[in-house]
Formats: structure tokens, C-alpha cells, sequence
């Protein structure tokens, strides 16, 4: 499970390109490089091919969805980094979920980290059972339990909502989208450090930090605000692999996400 440890606190992000193409282009994400929120999957061939949508056209949406009448907590969740307790959940379409946070830097799990609050274990693992390696997978982190101890939680509780381990999402921050899945919890209020707190919302790995362009490491990277993180639920979702290619499989799958978002939000 995530650690806790001493955030330090960083410089807020700027804000997101929300409409505006920063690029046309014809790009696909790849292995090691997140995709440019302007750039565009290359045109299908056939006319009858489905529309494809470029980030910025999605995180569009996304924000326009991001409404009262479409939040999922009764109770505000809190920024990882800056303790704030503003952070919301919204269900933008059918099945799909969206927050924007921080990100505070989980090295927690296979890889050896200097942190001296690392952990080896991720609450989930890769196909093979082995714990998620931090510095290779892009993996985002939820809360471990309903904090309220109710049901149905008015806190955001993956369980409540088809999201299961490995599950796919998209994470932007300012000009780039990645995808990640979802490999470690927040623990629950039945740990003892102070700062433990399953309401928290606004960490993920180090490979998730790298690929958006933010400092990576553990005791000092990180961001205060800005990163969004739009979740896919169901089980066709749910990324399989090794630590050698979860992070391949999950950009394999960023375009796919985009358009079934695309369409969904009739963007």
C-alpha cells in the first residue's frame, strides 16, 4: 500500500490547454513518450471509419461534464499534496470517471527506491503475481477502503463502481495524456500514521510522473495541482501484462480510450 510521507510542497501547475490543439499532427502514443494533448491518431483510411479525437477534444469534455449535478461523493475528497479537502469526483459519461489533483510520487513495490518510506509491496500486481515496479509501470493510487465506513460511501470508493486492479485510465497534465492503471491504495483509517487517509485523491508512480514531464522522485517530485485522471471501469478495461510491458500495453490502448470517450460525450 501507498506509504505515507512528507510531501514537499511544489509550485502549481499551470493550467490545462482545454480546447485549442496545441498541434495537428499525426501521432500515436508510444512505449516511453506520453501523447501530445493536441496530436491526433492518424486518419483511418476508410470513410465509414469511426471519428478519431485528439486529447484536447476529450479533457475538453471532460471538464464541460465535470458538473454538480454529475459528482459521485457527498463529501469532498483530499489533495494528496496540499491536504486541501476540494477534490470531487464526476462520472463525465456512462461508466467513466474523472478527478483532477496533485500528484504526489508513489515509488512503492518492486523497483528499489532511495525513499526511506518505500515499500516493496503494491496493493495489486502484475499478471504474474509480481509486485508493480514503480519506475517501469504508470500505475495511479485510490483510496483502500470507505473511509465513513457507509454504504453506499459518500466518499469516491472504487469497489462501488466496477473498477478492479490494473484498471485503465488516462492521466493528463498540461500538453500530454498517458495511460496508467491502477496499482496501489491509499491505506484505510485503520493505519496509525498521521497522514495515511483513504479520502485522499492525487498520487501515482514514477513512471507516471516521468511520462507527464514531472519530477519524479519520491521525497521531493511531484505537483500540487492540475493532473486529471479519467478512469474506464468493466472488465474490458482491466490491463494484463508483465512489469516488462504494462506500460507498452497501457499506451497501447490511449487512442482506443480517447475515442470511445470521443463518442460517448457525442463530442
Amino acid at each position: 500500500m501507498s506509504s505515507a510521507r512528507t510531501r514537499i510542497a511544489v509550485v502549481a501547475a499551470a493550467a490545462m490547454a482545454l480546447a485549442t490543439p496545441l498541434a495537428v499532427r499525426s501521432a500515436a502514443a508510444t512505449v516511453n513518450t506520453a501523447t501530445t494533448v493536441g496530436d491526433s491518431a492518424e486518419a483511418a483510411q476508410s470513410p465509414n471509419a469511426p471519428a478519431s479525437f485528439t486529447a484536447a477534444q476529450v479533457l475538453a469534455g471532460v471538464k464541460k461534464n465535470s458538473t454538480t449535478a454529475n459528482k459521485v461523493n457527498t463529501k469532498p475528497h483530499i489533495n494528496t499534496m496540499t491536504r486541501a479537502q476540494n477534490v470531487n469526483v464526476y462520472q463525465v459519461t456512462s461508466g467513466v470517471y474523472a478527478y483532477s489533483s496533485s500528484l504526489a510520487v508513489d515509488d512503492d513495490g518492486s523497483d528499489p527506491d532511495s525513499d526511506p518510506d518505500h515499500q516493496d509491496q503494491t496493493t495489486f500486481q502484475d499478471s504474474n503475481g509480481k509486485q508493480l515496479a514503480a519506475h517501469h509501470v504508470p500505475f495511479y493510487v485510490l483510496g483502500d477502503d470507505c473511509w465513513d465506513r457507509k454504504s453506499p460511501c459518500p466518499h469516491f470508493f472504487y469497489k462501488e463502481h466496477g473498477i478492479k486492479g490494473r484498471q485503465f485510465a488516462l492521466m493528463f497534465y498540461k500538453s500530454k495524456v498517458i495511460g496508467a492503471i491502477f496499482g496501489d491504495t491509499q491505506t484505510g483509517n485503520d493505519q496509525t500514521t498521521s497522514q495515511n487517509d483513504s479520502r485522499e485523491l492525487g498520487e501515482a508512480s514514477v513512471k507516471a510522473a516521468a511520462l507527464l514531464g514531472i519530477n519524479s522522485s519520491g521525497t521531493s517530485g511531484g505537483v500540487d495541482n492540475g493532473v486529471t485522471v479519467v478512469i474506464l471501469s468493466g472488465s474490458q478495461w482491466v490491463v494484463n501484462g508483465s512489469n516488462a510491458n504494462l506500460n507498452a500495453n497501457a499506451q497501447a490502448m490511449v487512442q482506443k480510450a480517447l475515442d470511445t470517450l470521443g463518442a460517448s460525450m457525442h463530442l
